[in-house]
């Protein structure tokens, strides 16, 4: 990006009147004061605030795929989402800009996985706000515009309305980098609105008051670093992030359950409810040991049946010589041994696995707010079944210590 002469260091963009733009100023003079009188002011003029925080993963995603050492052809849309807070009604605080997906040249589908992944993080924006007693909600979205400027389509307009209807205070953040460094729009962002939304459709939109939570130049210098370090590690990411999937998942998992199964899988006919009992009660085969229950909605693995019948086998026999001290002592470490045995292989090759994930893991993290929902569930896919892999692993783990003599067990708890 190179750098004009000319800039601005004001703190809040208020140059507009040079700027051509294809928006109408609203007539609509009584949802207006319908809006004054709910609020207090109108949401529709309220400036947004935008952190370094949100700029910086913004532009830190946008030019991974409109940059000036592309071809203009080759540059593709982003989107994703935006979190923050309405501050007494008067401005709303842009703390966060989570990227979601890349589109194509102009334009971006979501798919549904990012529909998954939205309802996730708006859970747990929620959930944080809850445990921190703060009031940060998803409160509009971010796109960019490589080289075309800052407007509303008529695709960004309904995806606005989806925002603004719920939330008249939602707004939308346009990311374009050839206006970087620009006078009017020195950062390369702008901030729009719909200006009456309750015209659906036929709405029309115009830029609204951005300030910014730093001096603008020194906004810039921090997300030069930044981009800095991006353009110097994305594509080391980006390998490790295939390794995680070709290799880890899709190899080293797979055969690990291949040959020491211990995940059961779900049989074609599996009942899917919604019903919360129903769903809770299918999902005991995480901790509880019934093959009958498990005959008619799964397929056991061998390697899990033969480790399941052993310990069944041991505890009973154990169960019957609690009043035997010595003799209990005895079998119990016998058939610890038997069964660590048979466990050696799945916790030494499950150790190695994971400790290849993590030192991945620890490479990514530095830039893994830069990484897009398909991007993220390489990781969070690997990391639930392997996890899912690991508790019951564990409990078998656990239960080869034979130590249920001292919980005062019945023989039909076992």
């Amino acid at each position: 990006m190179t750098k004009k002469k000319d800039k601005t260091q004001d703190k809040t963009e208020n140059s507009y009147d040079t700027i051509e733009l294809k928006s109408v100023k609203s007539t609509d003079i009584s949802a207006s004061s319908e809006m004054i009188k709910q609020y207090g002011v109108d949401p529709v003029k309220t400036p947004g605030v935008l952190t370094y925080n949100a700029y910086q993963k913004i532009v830190g995603y946008g030019l991974r795929y409109a940059n000036e050492d592309m071809s203009s052809k080759d540059w593709r849309e982003v989107y994703g989402i935006l979190i923050g807070s309405v501050e007494d009604n008067k401005k709303v605080l842009i703390k966060d800009a989570i990227p979601m997906i890349v589109g194509d040249r102009a334009g971006v589908k979501y798919e549904n996985k990012q529909y998954v992944d939205m309802a996730q993080i708006d859970e747990s924006v929620y959930e944080r706000s809850i445990q921190d007693s703060k009031n940060d909600f998803i409160i509009g979205w971010w796109h960019t515009h490589p080289g075309f400027g800052f407007f509303y389509s008529p695709v960004d307009c309904m995806t606005q309305l989806g925002y603004q209807i719920p939330n008249p205070y939602a707004l939308g953040i346009i990311f374009d980098h050839t206006k970087f460094l620009s006078n009017d729009f020195y950062l390369g962002v702008a901030g729009l609105r719909l200006i009456n939304p309750e015209q659906g459709m036929l709405a029309t939109y115009d830029l609204i008051e951005l300030e910014y939570e730093l001096e603008k130049e020194q906004m810039v210098k921090k997300v030069k670093k930044t981009i800095k370090d991006l353009n110097k590690n994305i594509d080391k990411i980006l390998d490790d992030l295939k390794y995680i999937d070709e290799v880890l998942r899709k190899k080293a998992l797979a055969q690990l359950q291949r040959n020491y199964g211990l995940i059961l899988v779900p049989k074609k006919d599996i009942k899917v409810t919604k019903d919360e009992a129903e769903a809770e009660e299918d999902e005991n085969y995480l901790y509880v040991w019934d093959p009958d229950f498990f005959k008619k909605s799964y397929r056991i693995p061998k390697f899990r049946e033969k480790v399941e019948n052993e310990i069944a086998k041991y505890e009973k026999i154990l169960l019957s010589l609690q009043n035997d001290n010595d003799k209990y002592e005895s079998k119990r470490q016998k058939y610890q041994k038997k069964i660590q045995s048979l466990l050696s292989k799945p916790n030494e090759w499950y150790k190695k696995m994971m400790s290849e994930f993590t030192e991945r893991i620890e490479k990514i993290s530095p830039l893994y707010d830069y990484l897009d929902t398909n991007e993220r569930k390489i990781i969070e896919h690997f990391e639930t079944r392997s996890s899912e892999y690991y508790k019951i692993l564990d409990s078998l783990n656990t239960r080869a210590e034979f130590e249920f003599k001292n919980r005062n067990l019945k023989s039909d708890e076992i």
